[in-house]
């Protein structure tokens, strides 16, 4: 009498490959910074172009090297300090300056770790922590219309900006701005960039399960509020 799994009963269960699901994830362009938006984590982070001057720093300092190692018996010697004193500071401060403009966060948001990291803004490095808030000490995620009334420059006429702030509302009321959109006021392009804020700011509000507040958003002419 044949007992195996394969006979008469039935066949052999088969053996299903593993399935992963991605989690999709959203790029929100925001005032010189992006939200990346994941599953579990949100992280602000520089605008892609923000690698382009200190990358400019450090071929200029390593240029500066070059130039030290071929000329260093024809300069006199105060050139040679001219040359080397600057770049010596220049270099590694370019160098991590590059390192975070490519990987590094203005702003993380971690639904695992369950808190909010502010890291240091000191010359655009994003160096260290300035600031841990556990979700539990958020009161709520704010979305707050600021403007600069017309902003003059001496190539363009005078344009009128509108910014949005998105602000992280500490229980003790103490507030942390995460990230801004800042748009002519167009009615069209100020439309379009507030729709961005309120893409990252809901994103925000819903991974730290807190209300979303809008303070003093003036509703748009020419689109949906």
């Amino acid at each position: 009498m044949d007992l195996s799994p394969a006979g008469a009963e039935g066949l052999a269960p088969l053996a299903l490959p593993l399935m992963t699901v991605k989690t999709a994830v959203r790029t929100i362009a925001l005032d010189r910074r992006i939200c990346v938006v994941r599953g579990d984590r949100i992280d602000v982070r520089p605008s892609p172009g923000a690698f382009i001057l200190p990358l400019a720093a450090m071929l200029v300092s390593i240029i500066c090297f070059v130039v030290i190692g071929l000329t260093i018996n024809v300069l006199p010697l105060w050139a040679l300090a001219l040359l080397l004193i600057p770049n010596v500071l220049v270099l590694p401060l370019a160098a991590m300056g590059l390192v975070y403009s490519l990987i590094g966060a203005a702003v993380t948001i971690d639904r695992r770790k369950g808190s909010v990291t502010f890291q240091q803004g000191w010359i655009g490095l994003g160096l260290g922590t300035r600031e841990l808030v556990p979700f539990a000490k958020v009161d709520h995620i704010a979305l707050e219309e600021a403007t600069l009334g017309e902003v003059e420059s001496p190539w363009l006429a005078p344009v009128d900006v509108r910014i949005w702030d998105i602000v992280l509302v500490k229980t003790s009321e103490k507030r942390l701005s995460i990230g801004m959109v800042m748009i002519p006021a167009e009615p069209d392009l100020a439309q379009e960039g507030l729709s961005r804020a309120r893409q990252a700011a809901g994103a925000i509000a819903a991974l730290v399960e807190k209300p979303l507040r809008e303070e003093a958003v003036v509703p748009l002419e020419g689109g949906g509020g």
